[in-house]
């Protein structure tokens, strides 16, 4: 049995996403995996270093064609960290750009005349988590003694901002992790301002950072998604109580045995 036979929920993105396996930082995407256990399996599709430009001819070859039956239940796209880099670097990229990229990706899957068109896959745009500026330079010069900062806050901002622009015109749930880690650094003062509780070098997300990602996309998926609940979804093979009763009763368990949909 393919994992796609069951339900899937495909998380797309950068490092943030592919770094979201990291259960040593409390990875988002591992804790989503765990959430739906035996409901749903949780494909992680982070590509480390990518930015929108890369990112979007990949995406069609990552979902499955319309009508497959294999169409994920649920997307995450959590891009714009590299996007964000400065002009003159290679993966810089201007925000209109990003922005035209990322409403792509939504078409693509919404757009009745796309070959990965999917009427029952909903998505969830999450934006990038704002810059720890004096982390990252920290961060910089001690690994690589580099002067110069790759990112600024307001270069990582402009896609936060593209982000819930996109999820506007599309009127889609936005996840919106800069805003929420804005409003808890706010004050907080301190070596990096408070950025070091959610972040291991201003850019990519600690065991802090993750652990509130993962507690945002929860929020986000029962608010507007209540149908992918992980509690409104049934186990795909029947709970171990429900055989026992069964079989203490004497019932043939074989039928209970058969694989529910999810």
């Amino acid at each position: 049995m393919s994992s796609l036979d069951i339900g899937t929920i495909v998380c797309f993105g950068d490092s943030l996403t592919q770094h979201g396996w990291d259960v040593s930082k409390r990875g988002w995407v591992a804790q989503l995996s765990l959430a739906y256990i035996r409901r749903l399996d949780v494909i992680n599709r982070g590509y480390s270093g990518y930015t929108s430009r890369w990112a979007l001819p990949v995406l069609p070859q990552i979902l499955p064609p319309s009508a497959s039956g294999k169409e994920p239940r649920l997307l995450t796209i959590l891009l714009g960290s590299n996007d964000a880099l400065l002009p003159g670097l290679l993966r810089h990229v201007p925000i209109d750009e990003f922005t035209s990229n990322i409403g792509s990706m939504v078409t693509m899957v919404t757009d009745p005349l796309s070959p990965n068109y999917s009427p029952n896959t909903k998505i969830l745009l999450i934006t990038p988590p704002p810059l720890g500026a004096k982390l990252n330079v920290a961060f910089w010069e001690a690994s690589h003694s580099w002067d110069t900062a790759h990112r600024t806050p307001e270069s990582v901002k402009a896609c936060a901002d593209a982000i819930r622009l996109v999820a506007q015109k599309h009127a889609l749930p936005c996840v919106d992790l800069w805003a929420a880690i804005e409003a808890k650094v706010d004050g907080a003062g301190g070596e990096f301002d408070g950025y070091d509780e959610f972040s291991w070098d201003g850019v990519h997300l600690n065991a802090g950072g993750n652990q509130l990602l993962f507690e945002l996309v929860m929020q986000a998926i029962k608010l507007n998604y209540p149908e992918l609940d992980p509690d409104a979804i049934p186990y795909v093979f029947a709970d171990h109580k429900e055989l026992a009763a069964a079989a203490a009763e004497g019932v043939d368990i074989a039928h209970i045995l058969q694989r529910k949909s999810a």
